[in-house]
């Protein structure tokens, strides 16, 4: 037997659910008063919207009804006077330009001139406060003449035998920087170590306190190869410094350094090692 369908409320639906469970709980209350509280809540919506879409036109309306105040001002207006204004100070006057130092006297130098004894002007020279006295003003016309070229009243003839220029050349003592070629013993390093342990003799007082080591010696090797200037830089005891020394001193002369393709003076520094046999 079939059943017709039959419409039940939603108040009675909710008394259905809730038969057999606390109504008291809240749950039961807040769904019955649901579609109330929701149509509370889209009136009120609306109603604030409604509003705030037509709050622009009352506010126009009820400006339009209260009257502007115009202000109009009957009498004459005085204005008093312009405040005092300072003038500004003059301007000082620039200072008068600095006058140019007076010109001092100079001498023009005159070329010797080779001439006879009879010709010879025999008037002394002038004195050095007579010329620095005088309020002459020698040399103020100036004169051009070429870069290359001796000045054009002064010939190069006159100075002929007369002035002779000599250049003393600056002996200086290279330390290795700027030395295009170093100084060298004869025959290279091999034959300057078979020297030094050919002609060096042990001394004894090493050779019973088993010194050994490395004496350092520094010379100077001249233009001409000679060894001088010989002095120990580091000596180990023993007398190993004073036969180091006597070996070098005793040495042939070396190959001079050169600068620039010359010979120059060269300070070499030569390391002489003592070591015992066994």
């Amino acid at each position: 037997m079939a059943t017709s369908p039959t419409n039940v409320s939603y108040r009675d639906a909710l008394d259905i659910v809730f038969a057999q469970r606390n109504r008291a709980y809240g749950a039961y209350a807040l769904r019955r008063e649901y579609p109330v509280n929701l149509g509370k809540a889209l009136g009120i919506g609306l109603l604030l919207i409604g509003l705030f879409i037509a709050l622009p036109h009352i506010l126009k309306a009820f400006s339009g009804l209260v009257p502007e105040k115009t202000v109009v001002y009957d009498g004459d207006f005085v204005l008093g006077p312009p405040p005092d204004i300072a003038a500004p100070p003059p301007t000082p006057p620039p200072p008068p330009a600095t006058p140019p130092p007076p010109a001092r006297a100079t001498v023009r130098f005159v070329p010797p001139v080779v001439m006879e004894d009879d010709q010879a002007n025999e008037d002394p020279p002038a004195a050095v406060d007579d010329i620095l006295e005088d309020k002459g003003e020698v040399g103020v016309v100036s004169k051009e003449g070429t870069i290359d070229g001796p000045p054009a009243d002064i010939d190069p003839g006159d100075f002929e035998g007369i002035v002779v220029s000599q250049v003393k050349e600056q002996e200086e003592i290279y330390d290795g920087f700027g030395v295009n070629k170093m100084p060298g013993f004869p025959g290279g390093e091999r034959d300057l170590m078979a020297f030094l342990a050919k002609n060096i003799d042990y001394p004894a007082l090493a050779k019973e306190n088993n010194i050994q080591g490395t004496v350092v010696l520094g010379f100077v090797v001249g233009k001409d190869g000679s060894i001088n200037d010989v002095n120990i830089l580091k000596d180990i005891g023993g007398g190993c410094g004073k036969e180091a020394l006597r070996v070098v001193r005793s040495m042939p002369a070396w190959i001079p350094g050169e600068a620039n393709g010359h010979a120059v003076k060269v300070r070499f520094t030569l390391p002489v090692r003592f070591k015992l046999e066994g």
